[in-house]
């Protein structure tokens, strides 16, 4: 049974951040901060983000690994952040449908399929998808050596 943890830094570089029922993950490298999903409940990310000294702006990529509410529903505290997601989900125009953003004037997005690799910064981020999971789950392994699922 998954038990959810509390905002805290956990080891090196990732911190986890706990949004009231859900984590989200983050690796900062002291120059460059990414996430792993956003969490839901903007009042309670911004708290809980306090307590590591980490604010949303300062966060340059989010990475989702499956877009549902709890994974995206913080996506608006990241007013500097890329969002990249599986090529296999799709962004729509109206809410409730699939994978909503509000407003993507300002924001890049952009779809990953296994095996593609992105540079943010000296951060290393691959993309991964495992056989068998639902269509538009995909993980990431950072820098090589650490996996976020």
């Amino acid at each position: 049974m998954f038990k959810l943890s509390k905002t805290q830094k956990l080891t090196g570089n990732i911190y986890v951040v706990r949004t009231l029922i859900s984590n989200f993950f983050m690796y900062s490298d002291c120059e460059t901060t990414i996430c792993f999903n956003t969490g839901f409940i903007p009042s309670i990310i911004n708290r809980e983000m306090k307590k590591i000294n980490i604010h949303p702006q300062s966060v340059s990529g989010i990475f989702l690994t499956y877009p549902n509410f709890y994974h995206t529903g913080g996506i608006k505290l990241f007013k500097n952040a890329n969002i990249y997601f599986s090529a296999d989900i799709s962004i729509k125009k109206f809410p409730n449908r699939s994978f909503y953003i509000e407003d993507t004037t300002n924001i890049k997005c952009e779809k990953l399929h296994d095996g593609d690799e992105i540079n943010i910064g000296k951060i290393k981020i691959k993309s991964i998808v495992f056989p068998g999971h639902k269509k538009g789950v995909i993980s990431y392994i950072v820098n090589d050596s650490i996996l976020f699922v």
